[in-house]
């Protein structure tokens, strides 16, 4: 007959039994996922970077499988991602679905880094034109930067198909930066040429109206314009100055460009500002200027520029004042120009305005001067910057390639 405690017993066991049997399926299961994922990306499931090295590794120790190494980088995954990390992780989720349609015969396939994936594909005939095609249609529904190497024709061991692979979507990379560089440079030229254009209009419509004017005046009532004749002339002249000023935008004659000592330019330079200098109470002092400092150069147009910052300087010192011109070695291959003022200095919310065209504070003038200077020392490769303090002064820096 069983008792209660057998029966007990009984129970007791089966538990145990069932608990051992639960507790070792689950840690069967726990280590099949471990394993899982040391090869595997937890967002998309594919294979990681780890999975991606022994799937390669795999396909080439096989001697029998010729296959395609694809890599693929979507450029504009960081541009779509700006909302948070969620709405990244549906794209990325979304992207490796759309790569697992359309390249469904891949062997392999990887997410190894980011927004890049890396996919096997069997070599056939028409392996590398299906994938152009696909991949420069945009199918993918996104801009994709890819390359290709294929094994055993490009590299007989999985490093030399990797690294191939890898240097190639570098330089793809590189060029794709390069055009974006060349196009956003362009548009910028475009847009400064639209505000030259439009600041010019309006700076000639001014004087034209005034001509306009006097011509509408004398045309209906007969009437004598002679007494104003000079204002005639001048704003004639103005819009002859102006359309002078704005030729300089020109890129300089690759004839006048010659290797010349700078000390040579600031000479010339103090002999044509220190008269004015002198008038009104100012002091002009050059100093460290090393005759052996030779740069490439039109050397009339960085007299205009040094002439131009000089009488800049000039004008900022209501006070006898001084300016203090140096030349230095920045390194092997740049010089330093420095033009310093005791002058009345740059207000901090008008610097970064001080070489936009059109742009000055003074009540007479173009606002073309510093515009210019900067395209100058631009088109000299060199760098033109300003450091002001008010009431301290500034000091404008031209830096210059030497030979």
């Amino acid at each position: 007959m069983v008792s209660i405690y057998d029966l007990f017993s009984f129970m007791l066991v089966v538990f145990v039994i069932q608990y051992i049997l639960t507790a070792e399926l689950e840690r069967k299961r726990l280590q099949k996922r471990n394993k899982f994922l040391t090869f595997h990306d937890p967002l998309t499931n594919l294979l990681n970077y780890d999975g991606y090295i022994n799937a390669v590794n795999d396909l080439v120790d096989n001697k029998k499988s010729n296959f395609v190494l694809l890599l693929l980088d979507f450029q504009d995954f960081k541009s779509i991602n700006k909302e948070s990390i969620s709405c990244g992780n549906e794209i990325l989720t979304k992207i490796s679905i759309i790569i697992q349609t359309y390249f469904s015969n891949a062997v392999a396939i990887s997410r190894y880094a980011g927004d890049r994936f890396a996919l096997a594909i069997p070599t056939t005939e028409n392996a590398v034109s299906d994938v152009q095609e696909i991949l420069e249609s945009r199918s993918l529904g996104y801009e994709v930067t890819y390359s290709m190497a294929m094994f055993p024709e490009e590299g007989s061991s999985s490093q030399q198909i990797i690294t191939l692979a890898e240097d190639r979507l570098f330089q793809n990379k590189r060029v794709l930066w390069l055009k974006r560089e060349e196009e956003l440079f362009r548009s910028e030229k475009l847009k400064m040429v639209g505000e030259l254009a439009a600041g010019m209009a309006h700076e000639i419509r001014n004087p034209l109206t005034t001509l306009k004017g006097f011509i509408d005046l004398s045309k209906s009532q007969s009437y004598n314009i002679g007494p104003w004749v000079d204002i005639i002339t001048n704003e004639i002249t103005r819009m002859n100055e102006l359309t002078a000023e704005f030729l300089q935008f020109s890129k300089p004659h690759m004839s006048n460009m010659k290797p010349e000592p700078i000390s040579g330019c600031l000479d010339r330079v103090k002999y044509l500002t220190e008269s004015q200098a002198v008038s009104k109470g100012h002091c002009i002092n050059l100093y460290n200027i090393d005759e052996s400092i030779l740069v490439v150069m039109d050397r009339d147009k960085i007299v205009q520029v040094l002439i131009n910052l000089v009488r800049n300087a000039l004008e900022a010192m209501v006070e006898p004042g001084h300016i203090h011109i140096q030349v230095k070695r920045m390194d092997t291959k740049h010089t330093v120009i420095e033009i310093q003022d005791t002058g009345k200095g740059i207000p901090e919310d008008v610097l970064p305005k001080i070489f936009d065209p059109f742009y000055t504070t003074k009540e007479e003038g173009t606002g073309l001067g510093l515009s210019i200077c900067h395209k100058i020392i631009q088109d000299h490769n060199g760098i033109l910057s300003v450091k002001s303090i008010v009431n301290e002064g500034s000091l404008f820096t031209i830096t210059l390639p030497v030979i």
